[in-house]
């Protein structure tokens, strides 16, 4: 039992590893396109990514695997300067990752039968609210934008975290468990 365990712990590990991989490439094009269109200002496509993985990886693998996949997709992004805030997304993702997967957490200890969409409505819905602070930081006290660009910008990325990123977070999610690839 023990051994099967820790097994299982590793898959998790490697599968949420893989999902940062993944995520991160993904995220070299979406943010690359955002710098594209918006002088690195506003960041939707890697937003939704991001989101969407941290989302997806919380949902299968818990606190660890929030972290794990949001960091080494940051890391990459890092790497790859695929933004001009890449420097800073290890340490935003980290604080979304973190209360994401401490969500998830809370499902597993305490209703373990919720269904998965319930799960992934509340974990995005905790980011939507995480959001008010954190693209305030971003937008007003890194970017130096005027605060009526925080009050606009606001609302569209609250709802980028509700709709696209949690929509792609459920069909990635049961796409997944029905592929039974990680079992």
């Amino acid at each position: 039992m023990y051994t099967d365990l820790k097994t299982q712990k590793h898959r998790n590990t490697m599968a949420a590893l893989i999902m940062g991989v993944i995520a991160g490439v993904l995220a070299a094009f979406a943010e690359r396109a955002d710098a594209m269109a918006t002088g690195g200002q506003a960041t939707p496509l890697g937003y939704i990514n991001t989101y969407t993985w941290i989302l997806v990886s919380a949902a299968l693998f818990g606190f660890a695997g929030a972290i794990i996949t949001t960091e080494i997709q940051a890391i990459i992004g890092l790497i790859t300067m695929s933004n001009p805030l890449s420097w800073l997304w290890p340490i935003i993702n980290l604080v979304f990752a973190i209360t994401v997967g401490a969500i998830a957490l809370g499902f597993t200890r305490f209703r373990p039968e919720t269904k998965i969409s319930i799960k992934l409505l509340v974990m995005s819905g905790a980011c939507a609210v995480l959001n008010i602070p954190m693209v305030y930081v971003v937008m007003v006290m890194v970017l130096g934008l005027p605060y009526i660009a925080y009050l606009v910008a606001l609302p569209m990325y609250i709802v980028l975290q509700l709709i696209p990123s949690t929509l792609l977070a459920y069909m990635l999610v049961r796409a997944l468990k029905r592929s039974k690839v990680l079992s």
